[in-house]
């Protein structure tokens, strides 16, 4: 994943994120994510979040190989607080699929002790950036319709 195409980019230590408008955080994790990166990608996203209302997660787990609790639990603390419509995982094998649930679980459902509808970061998996990028679209067309 390149910064092409991205309105604001970071690379936080081996990890990417990046905005596209109007809406998308493309976050790509690989190898083992520390601590400090996790940090970093954190401060970037509540960066984003304070130039959206709303945005996507589009996350590409290809190559991840292991998120360490404390990751996982720095992580979940931003993602309830983010303002997150959807989560699209995309190209996960197993492993990094049960890893990216576990944490976005967490942080929903402390999401909605600070009052969030349980609905309003569902999370699923795509084998394909296209596929990633339809559900995105749908969704978007649901949060638009909802909020009219």
């Amino acid at each position: 994943m390149s910064s092409a195409g991205m309105f604001k980019s970071q690379q936080c230590g081996s990890q990417f994120t990046g905005l596209e408008l109007p809406d998308i955080v493309h976050l790509r994790l690989q190898g083992r994510c520390t601590l400090e990166e996790c940090q970093m990608i954190n401060r970037t996203h509540l960066e984003y979040a304070k130039d959206l209302p709303y945005f996507f997660f589009l996350i590409n787990l290809t190559n991840l190989e292991d998120l360490p609790a404390a990751v996982r639990k720095e992580a979940s603390e931003t993602v309830k607080v983010l303002p997150l419509r959807g989560t699209v995982v995309c190209n996960a094998p197993l492993r990094a699929r049960v890893l990216a649930k576990l944490l976005l679980t967490a942080g929903n459902l402390a999401s909605r002790l600070v009052g969030k509808s349980p609905t309003s970061n569902p999370v699923v998996f795509a084998d394909s950036e296209e596929e990633a990028r339809a559900w995105i679209e749908q969704r978007r067309r649901q949060v638009t319709e909802a909020a009219a």
